[in-house]
């Protein structure tokens, strides 16, 4: 594939890199730093249960596209439910979560500018991958990986409570 300049394709269901984060979840990065010079990621996945807890980027702005299933979500005090189609819209700064609450796998598109989330998300694969079976993720572990103090946790992940629509 030619970087940069010259652009590529991938067909559905292909990426440049597949990062297992446990439980049947799925980042697949399809754009990366790597050949937009760092301009934006663009981030295929499937999320079947849960999300990360409410956290905020600094340098970053984020768009989450759910193509199929439904994203539970926080942005700002607003909250709810989105089925495919929904966009979310996440400027830097700006506390937000997503879940999967549904109980079906859901499919989603991020695009982030500037790129670089790519890296923690790796980060964030390998700490996973390391884990004895069924232990659970340390807190005080994922803030220290590479990447995390400008993606600052603010809350908790979400939970079927804190979607009820406004």
């Amino acid at each position: 594939m030619t970087l940069h300049r010259h652009g590529y394709a991938l067909q559905p269901g292909e990426s440049l890199e597949d990062l297992d984060m446990g439980g049947g979840s799925v980042l697949s990065l399809r754009v990366t730093g790597e050949q937009s010079n760092g301009l934006v990621a663009v981030i295929g996945g499937i999320v079947t249960d849960g999300g990360p807890p409410l956290h905020m980027h600094e340098d970053e702005d984020e768009v989450v596209i759910v193509l199929d299933g439904e994203l539970s979500y926080r942005v700002g005090e607003e909250h709810g439910v989105l089925a495919a189609g929904g966009l979310l819209w996440f400027p830097r700064a700006v506390p937000h979560a997503v879940a999967n609450l549904s109980g079906r796998a859901c499919r989603f598109l991020t695009v982030v500018t500037p790129a670089g989330i790519e890296t923690f998300f790796r980060a964030q694969c390998d700490y996973l991958a390391s884990l004895p079976p069924g232990m659970a993720p340390d807190p005080a572990a994922f803030s220290a990986l590479p990447g995390a103090r400008s993606r600052p946790t603010v809350g908790m992940p979400l939970t079927g409570g804190d979607t009820a629509e406004r």
